[in-house]
């Protein structure tokens, strides 16, 4: 059943495809202008690639591609 401002069921970290700066931040050890920065390249060259449409969410990254690229699992 819905709750008053119509969310259904708030997703977990485990849950979402993505990552946040918060939690980029937390796993990589760096600040969260670093963070940031981290996001931001990473967004920039999968848009270049086509791989990341330029609508993602900002602060966001896909937990596939970052993982890929950090070797992460």
């Amino acid at each position: 059943m819905e709750n008053a401002n119509g969310v259904i069921k708030k997703l977990t970290s485990a849950e979402r495809s993505y990552y946040t700066a918060a939690e980029v931040r937390e796993m990589m050890g760096v600040s969260r202008d670093t963070a940031y920065r981290m996001i931001r390249s990473l967004r920039s060259d999968l848009i270049a690639d086509g791989q990341l449409a330029k609508g993602y969410p900002s602060g966001k990254i896909p937990k596939k591609a970052f993982n890929k690229l950090y070797m992460i699992e």
